[in-house]
């Protein structure tokens, strides 16, 4: 798995590239929180755009980084989800649970 950084606008974006499961999501949950955590930011938008793969583990952090960031008043969307990885999401209702965008050029009402 790789994590990028970016910002778009007033929101930071964490881009993922390849499987994120349990040998590498430790990375995904702490980049999530050093954001929270350490910075001034309202939204994080995870951009999943070249993600593979997403296992129970990292449903799971970005569970916690949801409610982290919702915690302080913030907010936390999705963005541009592959079929195969919206599957997990939808199979766990989790597509309700989380605000997701299928491209930037939704990002602007979060």
């Amino acid at each position: 798995m790789e994590i990028k950084f970016r910002d778009f606008g007033r929101h930071k974006v964490i881009e993922v590239a390849g499987d994120v499961d349990l040998y590498n999501v430790s990375e995904l949950k702490q980049a999530i929180f050093d954001i929270v955590e350490n910075s001034d930011t309202h939204s994080i938008i995870i951009d999943m755009k070249e993600t593979s793969y997403l296992d129970s583990s990292g449903i799971g952090a970005l569970v916690a980084g949801q409610k982290k960031i919702k915690l302080k008043g913030g907010k936390f969307a999705l963005l541009n989800i592959k079929d195969e990885v919206l599957n997990v999401l939808k199979l766990a209702t989790l597509d309700q649970f989380f605000t997701i965008y299928e491209n930037d050029q939704h990002i602007s009402s979060l």
